[in-house]
């Protein structure tokens, strides 16, 4: 294919853009409509060379070309606008092409890499609208099989989510033909369940949901569950090892997501969950509303924006279709009051908040709502006592020190050390004291903060860094050494 080919006189080729594992993917111009489509064409010769007999090429290429074939035929029964639509299947010479929908976006996985950690509402929205488009996948006997933030695009201008790339969909059907390349175990490395790993053929829909738990780990904590180590790859990690807890290195995940996404890491296919939907029933939960702000710094694009923007702003090419129909945010409670999930997802946001800019109007926001929320659900409350702890936070990164210090005390009292909550609260209670001069009781109450966190496995991520943070400001404060030799105990575990 090159340049300026027209294809079965309509399609004008214009541009290489991509070159995956089984194809290249060219712009052309649609000569009837004049709008830009995507043609991608199969790369027999990338599978053909090498180190095969003449025979294992033949049946290579006549495999390749048949799952090719079969891509279009899926893509034919796959109408959901979260997955581009085929427009036409044909031939050059001897290659097949599939002219699709074109998507003019960023792929997560670059977007990823540019913006860590990436705002909660942003991340919430992308996971949505992917497990829609994999639940209408399901629901016509498709399974992704390669689900990874690369496959993923996220459109300019709308914010919508597109699911690309079903090159090595596994059809449940049990008549259907199994396409396995000679010596190739499907998928890609890092988001490949256990028994994708281990060549089993008789896979089912959770290896999407695996896939689907790898990606939301990296939407709401900025990190992958397993990278490669010197003693240990990831594949190897992802067969035997359990994965991090979210709120080891972000106490401010709410905890039905970090237990969420715990369950879709579950090296066993029985023990995620039993389907799409029900991943969406926890997820939806935390989405914005109408008329919320947009993440603060703003994304380009925002793929908050379906979700927040009415139907009559919402720019062109955004669509709400692939909600479901009739499903709705959880109900207010009486007066137009939050459920507890609705009140972890405002924390959520102050968190990301504080970790992104430092505190504005959602820290203002959860300050207003915690006396009602006291009142309801009582002061140890886990929501109630993480919001405390937030909002404690935000008034110490505002100056606001007497007000932060008060507000950790009373997370402290009456909990447990042994809670990362409650320790959280006890390294900001330690760091209020220094600007009252009170350095001996800041260091006593840091070093016996630092006793209750080495008990802890594993050790918490953010914990540590807190733990460090004080450190640093009580080394400062005169305590330099004794401070150094404290903290190499927590280094000699870390």
């Amino acid at each position: 294919m090159e340049t300026g080919e027209v294809l079965d006189g309509r399609y004008r080729v214009e541009e290489a853009l991509d070159q995956g594992g089984m194809g290249i993917i060219w712009t052309a111009t649609d000569l009837e409509s004049g709008t830009t489509v995507a043609v991608k064409v199969l790369r027999l010769d990338a599978y053909t060379q090498g180190r095969f007999s003449p025979a294992d090429r033949a049946r290579r290429r006549v495999e390749l070309v048949r799952r090719f074939e079969r891509e279009g035929a899926v893509l034919e029964e796959l109408t959901h606008p979260g997955i581009p639509r085929l427009l036409h299947r044909g031939y050059l010479d001897e290659e097949p092409y599939l002219v699709m929908e074109y998507v003019d976006g960023i792929s997560l996985r670059d977007f990823l890499d540019v913006r860590r950690p990436f705002p909660f509402d942003a991340a919430i929205s992308v996971a949505v609208q992917v497990a829609e488009a994999l639940e209408h996948a399901h629901a016509n006997g498709v399974v992704h099989r390669d689900l990874k933030p690369g496959n993923v695009v996220v459109a300019f201008g709308s914010g919508s989510v597109r699911l690309i790339d079903f090159g090595i969909a596994h059809l449940t059907a049990p008549d259907a033909t199994r396409y396995t390349a000679l010596g190739a175990t499907p998928g890609s490395a890092g988001y490949m369940a256990p028994e994708q790993l281990r060549g089993q053929q008789d896979i089912s829909a959770s290896v999407d949901l695996y896939a689907f738990g790898c990606v939301l780990f990296e939407l709401l904590t900025g990190e992958k569950p397993f990278e490669d180590k010197a003693d240990r790859n990831k594949d190897i990690q992802h067969l035997e090892d359990l994965p991090p807890r979210l709120r080891s290195i972000n106490l401010g995940i709410p905890e039905e997501l970090d237990d969420l996404t715990w369950g879709l890491l579950a090296k066993r296919p029985a023990d995620r969950p039993r389907t799409v939907g029900l991943v969406l029933d926890t997820l939806r939960v935390f989405l914005p509303g109408l008329g919320d702000p947009p993440p603060d710094p703003q994304l380009d694009p925002d793929p908050t924006a379906p979700y927040r923007l009415s139907e009559g702003a919402m720019p062109s090419g955004a669509t709400l279709s692939g909600r479901r129909p009739g499903v709705r945010r959880p109900g207010r409670r009486r007066g137009g009051w939050l459920s507890r999930n609705e009140f972890a997802g405002r924390i959520a946001r102050a968190r990301a908040e504080l970790l992104a800019d430092g505190p504005d109007r959602h820290c203002v926001a959860l300050a207003d709502l915690l006396p009602r929320a006291r009142g309801d659900w009582g002061d140890r409350e886990p929501v109630v006592l993480e919001a405390r702890l937030v909002c404690a936070d935000a008034a110490r990164l505002d100056g606001r020190t007497a007000e932060a210090k008060c507000l950790y005390e009373e997370v402290t009292e009456g909990g447990y050390l042994s809670d990362p909550l409650v320790l959280e609260a006890a390294f900001g209670v330690a760091e209020c004291r220094m600007p009252e001069g009170d350095f001996s009781g800041a260091f006593r109450g840091w070093s016996e903060a630092l006793d209750r966190l080495l008990a802890l496995v594993p050790m918490p991520a953010e914990l540590v860094r807190r733990c460090r943070e004080v450190a640093l400001e009580l080394g400062e404060s005169g305590y330099e050494d004794e401070v150094s030799v404290r903290l190499s105990r927590l280094t000699g575990t870390s």
